[in-house]
């Protein structure tokens, strides 16, 4: 079940990330649409009004002549349908008076579409959001509960776990690090944690060793150790305020000290993760939901 589990944790935030992307272009190709719609509408317009002041104008040959003739001819400019002159530049206008009306239509139907498609998108933001969220619960909630029973294997990662010596296999600091990766991956928390403390021991300052670090809390976090959890993420800020992975030392700190109980103090490092790191996805997607846990105002 775990193994399953995991394979849909690579493949579902991809599949999310498509189905979004889908229906964000549909969005903009019913807008690029619509706009064209307009565009036309305005040039036969422009035509229409070209026509209507040479039909209209005092003096045209299209003037009827009869005792009528001396009213005001704006009103017949107003209405083209109603008072169409014979001839071929009235036939025009009647045609283009139709092909307005059904632009008119094409362009309703067009912006129809075009809010249909936003509302669509907007949807789509809110149940990826929901979803996300609850993909996110489910896998913690499986994490901690990781320690209860024997755990299926995951193939090459499983099967290079060293039955009983050194905690790292020879190699490079990238190879070691994708090792201990892969015990976290497996769900195989406690060796993983021997690895990393390992891994970080020999190679402190190699351009994986702030990952290192946050995988290491991350074994703590997932077993419920949220004391150590909280130390060892406070530590890679500390020693790795640089790594790509300061946002979630911050985010994870606040995570274990509102499980640890201590909401307050969670909620000022969620409020210092907004103020250093205002534009990472730890703070945008994820801050607001942990803040709502937390009871923060």
């Amino acid at each position: 079940m775990l193994k399953n589990f995991l394979i849909m944790k690579n493949i579902l935030p991809g599949f999310l990330v498509f189905s979004l992307s889908a229906v964000i272009l549909l969005g903009t190709t019913g807008h690029a649409s619509a706009q064209s719609t307009r565009e036309r509408l305005t040039a036969i317009e422009k035509q229409l009004n070209a026509l209507q002041r040479r039909v209209f104008t005092p003096g045209s040959r299209f003037q009827s002549g009869d005792d009528n003739s001396g009213n005001d001819t704006s009103a017949n400019a107003g209405s083209v349908v109603s008072t169409v002159p014979a001839g071929s530049e009235g036939q025009l206008i009647a045609e283009i008076n139709i092909r307005i009306s059904e632009l008119e239509t094409q362009l309703r139907q067009m912006t129809g579409k075009v809010e249909e498609a936003n509302f669509k998108v907007e949807n789509m933001v809110r149940q990826l959001e929901t979803m996300q969220k609850d993909y996110e619960f489910r896998f913690a909630e499986l994490e901690k509960g990781a320690g209860a029973g024997t755990l299926p294997t995951m193939g090459a990662a499983a099967a290079s776990v060293p039955t009983g010596g050194a905690p790292l296999p020879s190699g490079t600091p990238k190879q070691q690090y994708d090792y201990a990766y892969g015990l976290v991956s497996n769900a195989q928390y406690e060796q993983a944690e021997i690895s990393f403390l390992e891994f970080l021991k020999a190679h402190p300052d190699d351009e994986l060793a702030g990952n290192a670090q946050y995988w290491l809390g991350q074994t703590y976090y997932a077993r419920g150790n949220y004391t150590d959890a909280t130390r060892t993420f406070l530590e890679g800020m500390s020693k790795y305020p640089d790594s790509t992975k300061a946002p979630a030392y911050l985010l994870k700190v606040g995570m274990s000290l509102n499980l640890l109980g201590e909401k307050q103090e969670a909620c000022e490092v969620y409020r210092e993760l907004n103020a250093r790191f205002p534009n990472s996805s730890e703070n945008t997607r994820m801050r607001p939901v942990e803040e709502r846990k937390a009871g923060c105002n």
